[in-house]
C-alpha cells in the first residue's frame, strides 16, 4: 500500500486512489511527461487524477473519473492543493520503482 492516498465518497461509493508502476507507465506511453507538468497546468492534474483510478478502481469509465474531477475541491481538509497531492503521490511511486538489488556493479570504459 502506498504512503499516499486520495479518499473519498462519490454517489455512495468509497475511493481510494493512488498509482501503480503499470499505471505511470501507461501514462508514459501514452504521452505524459511527468517533467512537462508545470507546462501542462491545464491537463497535467486532471491526467494524473484519472491515471490514480487504475490501482483499485480500474473499472471506472473515464468519463466518470473526469466528472469526479470536475466536482472535487481544490484543497483537501489540511489545505493541501490536489495537484500537490498528486505530484507527491507520483514522486513516491517513481521512487519505489528505482532498482533495490543486491547486484553490484560497475561502469567500464574502454
Amino acid at each position: 500500500m502506498p504512503k499516499t492516498t486520495l479518499e473519498f465518497e462519490y454517489k455512495g461509493k468509497e475511493y481510494s486512489l493512488w498509482f501503480t508502476a503499470d499505471a505511470l507507465k501507461r501514462l508514459e506511453k501514452n504521452g505524459f511527461s511527468s517533467a512537462e507538468i508545470g507546462d501542462r497546468v491545464l491537463t497535467a492534474t486532471e491526467e494524473l487524477f484519472c491515471a490514480a483510478f487504475n490501482a483499485k478502481h480500474a473499472e471506472t469509465p473515464r468519463k466518470v473519473r473526469e466528472e469526479i474531477y470536475k466536482e472535487f475541491s481544490d484543497e483537501d481538509e489540511d489545505g493541501s492543493s490536489l495537484a500537490e497531492v498528486l505530484v507527491e503521490m507520483l514522486n513516491e511511486t517513481i521512487e519505489s520503482m528505482k532498482p533495490r538489488g543486491n547486484i553490484r556493479w560497475k561502469t567500464a570504459k574502454g
